[in-house]
């Protein structure tokens, strides 16, 4: 049986944002300096220190400690 999340990705963003206070857009702005020069060279994804960054159509899809195997776009 699949788990019931109740809470959309948006409703977390959001609550990161407005409850926690996070600054999101400079959370933002942190991760497109880091891919900026690899995205713009047309690459599929980057290992930076321990994190690896992964590309689709030009975006940064997801991001994991570079030790982990595999992902899931979406």
């Amino acid at each position: 049986m699949p788990e019931f999340h109740p809470v959309t990705d948006h409703a977390v963003l959001r609550y990161m944002e407005r409850v926690l206070e996070i600054d999101v857009g400079a959370v933002r702005d942190l991760i497109r300096r880091e891919t900026e020069t690899a995205l713009l060279a047309g690459a599929v994804g980057l290992r930076s220190d321990a994190i690896r960054y992964v590309f689709a159509d030009g975006k940064v899809v997801t991001i994991m400690p570079s030790g982990r195997p595999g992902g899931r776009h979406g």
